[in-house]
């Protein structure tokens, strides 16, 4: 896959592979998205190369692989998550994800999911603060929870919006097929619309950058894991509601 592509070439496409998410993301929740998703990525890239700076080594933001940390660790962020918890979190996920194990291609765990673990530990809450899809002022308001001062409690504004997996979970609510696929709910920046992750996958596959056996393979498996554990606690499963647990 990709033999014969240069790194930086391969990061490229991976970029172009999320953009359709990302730009439906900002489209759905607005500006507040688009202000997490630039300071993740931005920070990303910051922190890679004054780690590199410090470290004496030549700058290596030039491989895209900093800008892949970032946009895939905002892209799994409330889009109204406070912009120094994310920029902590892309600075812990280049640092401790990605740099202190020596690099591009040597890191043990996904350095965004690495992100994303610490910020899930250190702040609950604000990681599980979600808005609704397509709010009238998403565009000409920012809320106040995304500019709170570091190390503040966060003030969450009145208006919010349950996750399809949070709707079932607590409400036994299930979300319909096609707002799945499409993204017509409710959850992080970038993952709401199956639709556009497929679509960036299928691009990779087609530049042969992706196998396409693994997710194949791994959703069918998932699909059976998730529908067993439903089984223990439920006598019947409606098939939006077992969705509901596959649009992570």
């Amino acid at each position: 896959m990709g033999k014969g592509l240069s790194t930086d070439t391969i990061m490229k496409h991976v970029v172009l592979a999320l953009l359709p998410a990302v730009a439906f993301g900002v489209y759905t929740f607005g500006i507040n998205a688009l202000l997490v998703l630039l300071t993740t990525t931005l920070s990303a890239v910051f922190t890679e190369h004054a780690l590199c700076k410090l470290s004496k080594k030549e700058s290596t933001i030039s491989d895209y692989s900093a800008v892949i940390t970032g946009l895939l660790l905002g892209m799994t962020l409330p889009p109204n998550f406070p912009l120094w918890m994310a920029f902590l979190g892309s600075v812990i996920a280049i640092a401790l994800g990605k740099f202190i194990f020596g690099g591009l291609g040597y890191n043990v765990f996904n350095p965004a999911l690495v992100g994303r673990a610490v910020l899930q530990a250190a702040f609950p809450v604000a990681i599980t603060t979600w808005f609704p899809v397509f709010a009238p002022d998403r565009f000409n308001m920012v809320s106040s929870s995304v500019i709170t001062f570091p190390f503040m409690e966060p003030v969450v504004d009145a208006m919010s919006g349950a996750t399809p997996i949070s709707a079932f979970k607590f409400d036994h609510v299930g979300t319909h097929t096609y707002d799945l696929v499409m993204g017509f709910c409710s959850g992080s920046a970038g993952e709401t619309s199956g639709l556009f992750l497929i679509l960036g996958g299928i691009y990779l596959a087609l530049r042969k950058m992706l196998n396409w056996r693994i997710p194949v393979s791994i959703l069918p498996q998932y699909w059976c894991l998730v529908g067993s554990c439903i089984s223990l606690t439920q006598h019947i499963i409606h098939p939006h509601s077992l969705l509901c647990f596959l649009a992570v």
